[in-house]
C-alpha cells in the first residue's frame, strides 16, 4: 500500500511539474530588443474636430506577435496630455501608465479621443501628439495621433430680433436649440458662412432670410457632427442630422443664392402663405439628402433657377397650390436610406380635402428623374373652377402615362422628352428585365450611390438630357450651377451642363 501511495504522489508531482513548466513557458517574457509590438495602425487620424467639443472615440489594437510575452514599462502621451488627446489602454486611463504586459500572441485594446483647446485660427489647424510605448528592453515605439481642430462660434437658442448679418469669418456657427428670425427682421448671411445645427435644431424664419453665397464661397447648412458613422461613411453624408429650414406664413422674399442645404430632416418647408409676395428665390443652390421633403410649398409664390434638389425620403419637390417657375433645375430622386420613399416631383391643387388653386407650375429646361419609371405625380380635385396648371417644356422627365389622360394633361408634357415612354425600345437582359442603369435614369449622371453614398448629378456622356433644352429659356441661366457657360443653342436640361471627360 505504501509503494502504491508513493508512486501516486510521484506521478502527481510529475504532472504538476509539467503543468507548472507549461505555465511558466506561457508566461515567459523577453527583454530581447528585436522583439517589438505590432500596431493595427501607425497613425490615428480624427476627422475635423470642433475645438472645446469632445470627439468620438477611436478604437484600435496593439499586438504581441512574438513567441514570448512583452512587458511595457510605460505608455505615455508625449505632450503629457496638454494636446487634448486622451487614451485608455487595456481598461486603464491616464497620461502615463506603467507596468503593463501582453502575453505572446495576444493583444490589447486602446481607445483614444480628443477635446482640443481653441487653436486661435479661422481655418482648421493640425494638432499632433504621440503615444509612446517603452518596453522592458528599453525600446520605444510610437503611434501618431492627429486631429484637425476647427474653432467655431457657439450660439445657444439664438433669436434674431433686429436686422443682423452673419459672415466675415471662416469659423462655422454651431447652432443649439434652433435659430429663429423674428417677423419684420432680416438675417443676412454672407458668402462662405457655414451653419452647423445640433441634432433637432432648425432655422425658423418669420421675417426674411437673405443668403448671399457665391460660386467660390457657398453658404452651407448642415448638421454639426464631423465624425464618421462607419470608416467609409461620414455622418455628414447621412440624413436627419438636424432639422431644416421653415419659412413661416408671414415670411417673404427669402433669397437662397449659392447655398448648400443637406443632411436634414427636411430641406425648405413653406407652410400656407399669408402674403401675396414671393416666398422664396432659390438659385445656384443644392438641397440634398433629407429625410422628409426637399422643398415643400403650400400656396406660395416661388422661383427656382439653376439648382439641384435630390434624394428625399418624401418627395424631392412638393407643390400644393400656388405659382412657381423652375428653370434649368435638376430634380433627382435616388434616396438610399429606405425602400418606401417619395417621387421626384409632386404637384396638387388639393390637400386634406381643401382646395389650393395651382395657378402655375412651370418647368423649363429641367431634368426630373429618379429610381423609378414614374417620378412625376399630379393630384387634381375634380372641379373645373380650381386651377390646375402645369407645363413642362424642354425637359427630360420620367412619367408613366396610360394614354387615356385628358388632352389638358397630355399637353402639359408635350414639349418635353419622356424617358419612360421610350422603355419599349430598350434592350432587356437574359431574365427579360430592363437594365436598371438605363431604365431608372442612373445613366444620366456621373455618380449615383457608388456603394458609399456618393452622388454627383453632373451629366454623363450618355445622358438623354444633353442638347434638349429650349433656347428661349437658357438666357435666364447662361452659366450652370458649377460655373460652366451654357451654349445659347441646344443647352442641356438640368442645372449642370455636360463637360467632356469629367
Amino acid at each position: 500500500m505504501l509503494r502504491k501511495t508513493t508512486y501516486l504522489l510521484l506521478l502527481l508531482g510529475s504532472f504538476a511539474c509539467i503543468y507548472m513548466s507549461s505555465c511558466n513557458d506561457d508566461d515567459s517574457f523577453t527583454t530581447n530588443a528585436s522583439s517589438k509590438l505590432s500596431f493595427e495602425m501607425d497613425t490615428v487620424r480624427f476627422d475635423t474636430v470642433i475645438t472645446t467639443v469632445g470627439s468620438s472615440t477611436k478604437r484600435f489594437k496593439v499586438y504581441n506577435n512574438n513567441s514570448e510575452g512583452l512587458r511595457i514599462t510605460s505608455v505615455s502621451l508625449e505632450s503629457g496630455g496638454s494636446s487634448g488627446f486622451r487614451v485608455n489602454v487595456d481598461g486603464h486611463s491616464g497620461n502615463m501608465l506603467t507596468d503593463l504586459e501582453i502575453l505572446k500572441k495576444d493583444s490589447m485594446f486602446i481607445f483614444a479621443e480628443v477635446t482640443l483647446p481653441e487653436v486661435g485660427s479661422d481655418v482648421p489647424t493640425l494638432v499632433r501628439d504621440k503615444l509612446l510605448f517603452t518596453l522592458e528592453s528599453g525600446v520605444t515605439q510610437q503611434i501618431v495621433l492627429e486631429a484637425l481642430g476647427q474653432d467655431a462660434i457657439f450660439i445657444h437658442a439664438p433669436r434674431i430680433s433686429s436686422d443682423t448679418t452673419w459672415g466675415g469669418s471662416n469659423k462655422p456657427y454651431i447652432i443649439y436649440d434652433s435659430l429663429i428670425v423674428d417677423k419684420d427682421v432680416t438675417l443676412t448671411i454672407e458668402e462662405g458662412a457655414s451653419l452647423y445645427f445640433h441634432s433637432g435644431a432648425y432655422l425658423g424664419v418669420y421675417g426674411q432670410l437673405v443668403c448671399n453665397g457665391s460660386l467660390e464661397h457657398p453658404i452651407t447648412f448642415r448638421g454639426d457632427r464631423t465624425d464618421k458613422l462607419f470608416p467609409y461613411l461620414p455622418y455628414d453624408r447621412t440624413d436627419s442630422q438636424w432639422g431644416g429650414i421653415i419659412l413661416y406664413p408671414e415670411s417673404n422674399n427669402n433669397l437662397f443664392d449659392n447655398v448648400d442645404i443637406h443632411g436634414g430632416s427636411y430641406g425648405i418647408d413653406c407652410p400656407l402663405s399669408v402674403t401675396p409676395e414671393y416666398k422664396f428665390f432659390i438659385q445656384n443652390s443644392v438641397i440634398h439628402n433629407v429625410l422628409g421633403h426637399g422643398l415643400r410649398a403650400y400656396y406660395c409664390i416661388g422661383q427656382v433657377l439653376n439648382s439641384e434638389i435630390s434624394n428625399s425620403g418624401e418627395n424631392c419637390v412638393s407643390l400644393i397650390g400656388g405659382a412657381y417657375n423652375f428653370v434649368h433645375t435638376t430634380i433627382a430622386q435616388f434616396y438610399p436610406w429606405k425602400a418606401d420613399y417619395g417621387v421626384a416631383l409632386y404637384f396638387s391643387n388639393i390637400e386634406n380635402e381643401t382646395a389650393y388653386p395651382l395657378e402655375q407650375a412651370n418647368f423649363y429646361n429641367c431634368l426630373i428623374t429618379g429610381s423609378s419609371l414614374d417620378e412625376i405625380v399630379g393630384n387634381r380635385i375634380e372641379k373645373d373652377d380650381v386651377a390646375f396648371n402645369a407645363m413642362f417644356d424642354g425637359c427630360l422627365i420620367n412619367i408613366k402615362m396610360s394614354g387615356d389622360e385628358p388632352e389638358s394633361i397630355k399637353n402639359m408634357f408635350i414639349g418635353s422628352l419622356n424617358e419612360t415612354a421610350d422603355s419599349k425600345n430598350w434592350n432587356k437582359d437574359d431574365n427579360g428585365e430592363y437594365d436598371e442603369d438605363i431604365i431608372w435614369g442612373k445613366r444620366n449622371f456621373l455618380k449615383v450611390g457608388e456603394g458609399v453614398y456618393v452622388y454627383d448629378f453632373g451629366l454623363s456622356e450618355k445622358s438623354r438630357a444633353r442638347g434638349i433644352g429650349k433656347n428661349a429659356y437658357t438666357s435666364y441661366c447662361p452659366i450652370d450651377c458649377r460655373g460652366v457657360s451654357r451654349p445659347t443653342v441646344n443647352a442641356d436640361a438640368g442645372c449642370y451642363q455636360y463637360v467632356a471627360n469629367e
